[in-house]
């Protein structure tokens, strides 16, 4: 009765667990591998459908050294010389699965679902319709930067995240599905203050920048400003400035935790939220497509940005806690890091 059930997969379906957390499968052969391979989405017979195998061992290879590996750790040479995709899947079905055959089919996994998404195709195009929604307001001149007649400290977007930094992104979610990941896509507004914050998304909504209808709800998250004391506050204020100098002295929102990135700052203040916007994009042969994208805004007061750029809230640092994260999953067995 002991093998009448793969406990490990089938809590991957039944169980909610992440196709990442297996710790070994049940490949008996190289029959029964290339069956494995066919239930993915890969051909084994099919020359171009191995090579893209290859080369989805060869990044992971390249992505384990230079991203998950501290100076000295290297993966062993036995492992590397594995050639054939079949042969990892059977050193993973025994009794005592070898961990660095895991690590490297874990990144394999995550790579497959990071560059299958059928927009990367058309990604100059959705970049050019997403950014340039919100660039055709940014005005720079003698009196400053500027959304429309907002004030503005600072301006910026960004195109699509570099592979290695999806992958990161990926290997420490619990879902590990790159159709997850929202913010490929975003821009950053940071202002002089709290007030001036709140004008930009109202500036972003009144001018049909984004529609308040295609935002997703999940995936807003306001730590900046307490609107509930700024409704209170609003019959009482003298005027903008004088509102604007009174925020400055609230205390931040509760920031509580993320519970889909655990890894984020709760010193991180910024209103934040995903919008989709409708893009039509056409191919080589002049087919149109249509279809929803996302893509993320983040908008900052000039305090919080700065305060943003050091400590537990920085980039840096942030990265660093994914990447550790992402090394223990990955290649924890290996390692014998936890």
């Amino acid at each position: 009765m002991q093998n009448v059930f793969p406990f490990q997969t089938l809590r991957a379906v039944v169980g909610g667990a992440s196709a990442i957390d297996v710790g070994r499968l049940h490949v008996e052969d190289h029959d029964d591998a290339e069956r494995f391979l066919a239930a993915y989405g890969y051909r084994w017979d099919d020359p171009e459908e191995r090579e893209e195998l290859e080369y989805l061992r060869t990044t992971a290879i390249a992505f384990v050294r230079d991203v998950l590996l501290e100076p000295g750790e290297a993966i062993p040479e036995a492992t590397v010389a594995v050639t054939d995709v079949r042969e990892l899947l059977l050193a993973v079905s025994s009794d005592t699965p070898d961990p660095w055959a895991c690590g490297l089919l874990r990144v394999m996994h995550t790579l497959a679902h990071a560059e299958s998404d059928f927009t990367d195709s058309f990604a100059e195009q959705i970049e050019a319709q997403i950014l340039g929604r919100f660039e055709k307001w940014i005005r720079e001149d003698a009196a400053g930067l500027r959304l429309g007649d907002v004030p503005l400290v600072r301006y910026e977007s960004r195109a699509r995240k570099e592979l290695h930094s999806l992958v990161l992104k990926l290997l420490h979610k619990p879902e590990n599905v790159a159709a997850d990941i929202f913010d490929r896509l975003g821009v950053r507004f940071v202002t002089r203050n709290r007030l001036d914050a709140l004008l930009v998304v109202r500036f972003l909504r009144v001018n049909n920048v984004i529609m308040f209808a295609n935002v997703k709800p999940s995936r807003s998250k306001n730590t900046l400003v307490d609107l509930a004391r700024l409704e209170a506050a609003i019959p009482d204020a003298a005027d903008m400035p004088s509102l604007a100098a009174e925020m400055e002295g609230w205390a931040y929102p509760d920031a509580g935790g993320d519970p889909s990135n655990p890894y984020s700052a709760k010193a991180y203040h910024a209103i934040q939220f995903t919008g989709r916007q409708r893009v039509r994009v056409s191919n080589a042969s002049g087919e149109v497509y249509r279809f929803f994208f996302p893509f993320e805004v983040q908008v900052l007061d000039e305090a919080s940005w700065l305060e943003s750029r050091k400590g537990w809230a920085s980039h840096a640092d942030y990265k660093e806690r994914q990447r550790q994260a992402a090394r223990r999953r990955v290649l924890g067995g290996a390692l014998g890091v936890r």
